[in-house]
């Protein structure tokens, strides 16, 4: 009960970053720290959906040297979710099941989605902003009088 409690928490905060960081005109060093945690939130979010969904249906995830009674437990499955997040791709774990070929499918293109877009879009806008601010510091001089 705890966990899905925590669970819908890390969920609703990941959002909450998102909104936060999307939601600029000028984008500063907060808004790119809120992007990428909501980037991290999303690797936990989706390692503990791959624990306890491996609970629910147990053999939908293969670690190798376990057989089909794997001890599938919650550091693993948020080392799964991220090493899927990342498209790094060890193949140490793998669905088994089309559900869990579906969500790793889902969780991959979503990640690198998020990263070429999203975290590109931020990069972006702070550096424009970045750029002006330093350029009407050097026209103002350091006290903001005209040189």
């Amino acid at each position: 009960m705890y966990l899905a409690l925590w669970t819908v928490v890390a969920l609703l905060a990941a959002a909450s970053a998102l909104r936060f960081a999307l939601g600029a005109r000028v984008v500063d060093l907060e808004h790119l720290y809120a992007g990428l945690s909501a980037y991290l939130l999303a690797g936990i979010f989706f390692g503990v959906f791959y624990w306890a969904f491996e609970r629910t249906w147990p053999g939908s995830l293969a670690v190798p040297g376990e057989g089909i009674q794997s001890n599938f437990s919650l550091p693993v499955a948020i080392y799964y979710s991220f090493v899927t997040l990342t498209t790094l791709g060890y193949g140490d774990i793998t669905p088994r099941s089309e559900v869990g070929r579906g969500l790793a499918s889902v969780e991959a293109v979503a990640g690198q989605l998020y990263l070429a877009v999203m975290i590109a879009r931020l990069v972006s806008l702070y550096a424009s902003g970045e750029g002006k601010g330093n350029q009407r510091d050097a026209q103002d001089g350091p006290n903001g009088s005209m040189p």
